[in-house]
């Protein structure tokens, strides 16, 4: 089958004739795969080896690089294992990508995101960048009819910032401010709308993310390389600061701005995959009682399955992130490497069907 495999460090091909996925076993769904989206971690991967095993196999998995990539993820149910009774074959899907154990602490109390013994696929097991994979069937959530596919594969990338609403506790009449205008941050500003924030304040560097922000719900953009930006984000927060700041700039300024920003009492949830020590002002921390709160991924029967609602219902319209959609065969070079080549890319879906880009 087609596939797109990661194999190491500046390493990524496209492979006509990958083997297909291993049999099902026991709570599995076999996807046909609609779209699947490029993911700022999979360009990680692809410069640093961020999350996909290089060296040595994944303890849970056994995987390592090669690999087939992909977390972002829609398509169609082909088959299920026997016991499997909450999808079948024919109905139409987005997909979590955490395979949890269910016996650790954390599962134990429904906590399946921190899971110690968790599995991406996509990541740490074959993923959606193919023409099928297999996945945990609970990871599968039903789609209305009428939503697109396409819109569909984005509820992974929105669910990330839909929990990390919830974990800084986002409220009505709130004042959010997001750092970074990729794909996560501005979900990030759809998810603190959705959430009930009365102003939200982008902070981007020009171009079109810059205007997509805006139509993804952002009050004010702001451009940090510009003179007396942060004058007027004083102004803007009353000389106080922001109640929330979303990290989502992926680089340690980005990290070290959000905590700055933060009003006294304020809360920062940082959400950037990034492997390095950050140096941050102990005393601001302190002295103003700031909170900085972790945030990773998402799970199935919470902030998945809100951001597909969100994506069904209207409440958010990603169409403007899409900036293409490509064929399976064309990925590397017109998926990835223009991703890292053009900041006006943001979100590039693939397919290894081409009747879905008729």
């Amino acid at each position: 089958m087609k596939a797109i495999v990661f194999y190491g460090i500046e390493d990524l091909r496209y492979e006509p004739d990958w083997a297909e996925p291993r049999p099902l076993r026991a709570g599995e769904a076999r996807i046909a795969t609609a779209w699947c989206g490029i993911c700022g971690t999979d360009l990680e991967d692809l410069r640093e080896g961020a999350i996909i095993p290089i060296d040595k196999p994944h303890p849970e998995s056994g995987r390592m690089a090669p690999l087939v990539i992909g977390h972002e993820y829609s398509g169609v149910v082909v088959d299920v294992a026997p016991d499997v009774t909450n999808v079948k074959p024919g109905d139409r899907v987005a997909m979590e990508c955490i395979r949890y154990c269910g016996h650790c602490e954390f599962c134990k109390r429904g906590e399946f995101a921190s899971c110690v013994y968790q599995v991406s696929i996509g990541q740490h097991d074959d993923g959606g960048m193919a023409e099928y994979f297999n996945i945990p069937a609970y990871d599968c959530i039903k789609i209305p009819d009428e939503m697109p596919l396409d819109i569909a594969s984005l509820a992974e990338p929105l669910a990330v910032m839909v929990r990390a609403a919830r974990k800084g506790r986002v409220s009505l009449g709130d004042i959010v401010t997001v750092v970074g205008a990729g794909t996560i941050g501005l979900f990030g500003i759809a998810a603190a709308r959705v959430a009930g924030a009365s102003k939200v304040i982008s902070i981007a560097h020009g171009g079109y993310r810059a205007e997509v922000a805006k139509l993804m719900g952002a009050n004010h953009v702001l451009n940090s390389k510009v003179d007396g930006w942060l004058e007027e984000f004083m102004d803007l927060t009353e000389g106080r600061g922001s109640d929330v700041v979303f990290d989502c700039g992926g680089n340690i300024p980005a990290i070290r701005q959000a905590v700055e920003l933060a009003r006294r009492h304020g809360r920062i949830v940082i959400t950037t995959v990034i492997d390095k020590d950050v140096p941050l002002s102990a005393m601001d921390i302190m002295y103003n009682e700031k909170e900085i709160i972790g945030s990773v991924a998402h799970q199935h029967d919470r902030e998945f399955k809100w951001a597909v609602q969100y994506l069904a219902d209207g409440r958010v319209n990603p169409e403007p992130m899409i900036t293409d959609r490509v064929y399976i065969e064309d990925a590397v070079s017109n998926g990835f490497e223009r991703l890292v080549e053009d900041r006006n890319q943001i979100k590039i879906l693939v397919t290894p069907n081409k009747d879905e880009l008729k």
